[in-house]
């Protein structure tokens, strides 16, 4: 079966899962509901799985066809002389992972340089690093989403400078207006603001080695394979910084989701939940936040199992299937992001959240550095190369999202 006709099955039964759900109605849901729909939920999952095995098989196949097209295109064009200066620059950071700065061109170093300066003028001044081109860091940013589903949703503020910005926070839920009369005075408002960093926080990649045979291999496309390695790993680091950061520490670290949100819910147990809990943690929000586009619940992908094998009060399943270019996958008909930083259901932890996430900033600073290691590991025959990113976080309304809480230890 092809991907595509995956897909449509997919679509069919996630189409048949939701309607077979409405038809019931308020009615309580009996063993044979029940069992009916287990059959269909175990049909999407297996159905799921085959999807994303063929989606990377098709994925594998089109990065190499984009490979060597970019390969053939970059020849012809360095043929005609037709380079545009993102060229020469995506050209000269390929010599230089191959070669170093020892292999660049008169040209190729100059462009380097610019780069270099236009970076500390604002403020990134990681000397001895290799200011990369902004391809390089397109595919970092956009293989880093698939490791924190928070940042998926949340506002992401790109920044040329990396200094730390004076960042406004308030409780926007106290904040109205009034009402004044024909030529009367308006009033001061009385809304008290905090003030919050949003800091340019500096992670590394750590040290990535590669062999150099690999390095001058021309099958390899080097500029992708070190963009995956990068993206995994400060990926991995700035999606659970940005749910556990406790804004303390040193180096100090940014402040965190869980350390932002105030709980909306606190469950009976330390160790289970029930919709019920679910459901008062939406109701929380002020309904203002709850109609908002970016509305969502956040959780890991343990919790949504729990979730997916949930029932209401009448028996009815908490977890809908999306369906492809239709309604979203719906927990309480709310949609939900997965990250794994959050943590499981456990005493006094915030395992679930709920919220309008445009209200939770991203900053990421828009240069990255890259060094090469040339000689710290000569004797294996290899070359290391270190990234450095910035970034920070700020929740600037803190009544826009909460926290479900796992009940505390000693029953507080």
């Amino acid at each position: 079966m092809t991907l595509a006709e995956l897909q449509q099955k997919r679509a069919r039964l996630a189409t048949e899962m939701r309607t077979y759900h409405d038809a019931q109605g308020d009615a309580d849901w009996g063993d044979e509901q029940r069992s009916k729909w287990a059959a269909m939920r175990a049909d999407i999952k297996k159905l799921d799985d085959q999807i994303e095995r063929e989606q990377e098989l098709r994925d594998q196949e089109q990065r190499h066809v984009e490979d060597n097209a970019d390969d053939i295109a970059g020849r012809a064009a360095a043929a005609g002389g037709e380079l545009s200066e993102d060229e020469q620059r995506a050209q000269a950071f390929g010599a230089f992972l191959s070669g170093g700065m020892a292999s660049l061109t008169s040209e190729q170093r100059a462009l380097a340089r610019q780069d270099e300066q236009r970076a500390q003028a604002a403020g990134v001044n990681d000397k001895g690093g290799y200011t990369v081109p902004p391809s390089f860091i397109a595919q970092v940013h956009e293989l880093m989403a698939a490791y924190g589903g928070i940042a998926s949703v949340a506002r992401v503020l790109v920044t040329d400078k990396g200094n730390a910005i004076e960042w406004p926070t308030s409780d926007g839920a106290t904040e109205e207006g009034e009402l004044v009369g024909e030529n009367t005075e308006t009033g001061e408002a009385d809304v008290t603001f905090g003030m919050d960093s949003l800091g340019a926080h500096k992670v590394s990649s750590k040290i990535i080695r590669v062999s150099n045979e690999l390095l001058t291999d021309t099958a390899v496309n080097m500029e992708q394979f070190l963009a995956g390695r990068v993206a995994s790993r400060i990926g991995r680091t700035e999606a659970r910084l940005i749910v556990q950061g406790t804004g303390a520490g040193t180096p100090r670290q940014p402040k965190g989701l869980a350390a932002s949100a105030d709980i909306g819910k606190v469950t009976a147990s330390a160790t289970a939940f029930t919709w019920k809990e679910v459901n008062g943690l939406i109701h929380s929000i002020d309904p203002a936040y709850r109609m908002a586009p970016k509305f969502r619940l956040a959780f890991n992908d343990a919790t949504l199992q729990l979730l997916e094998e949930m029932e209401d009060g009448q028996g009815r399943p908490l977890w809908l299937p999306g369906v492809a270019n239709g309604p979203p996958a719906t927990i309480l008909n709310r949609q939900y992001v997965i990250d794994q930083a959050i943590a499981d259901i456990g005493a006094g932890n915030k395992f679930m959240f709920a919220g309008d996430f445009d209200q939770f900033v991203i900053r990421r600073v828009r240069y990255m550095v890259l060094r090469r290691l040339t000689e710290r590991y000569a004797e294996f025959d290899q070359t290391a190369f270190l990234a450095f990113h910035r970034f920070g976080c700020v929740l600037q309304d803190m009544s826009a999202i909460r926290a479900l809480q796992g009940k505390p230890a000693g029953g507080g």
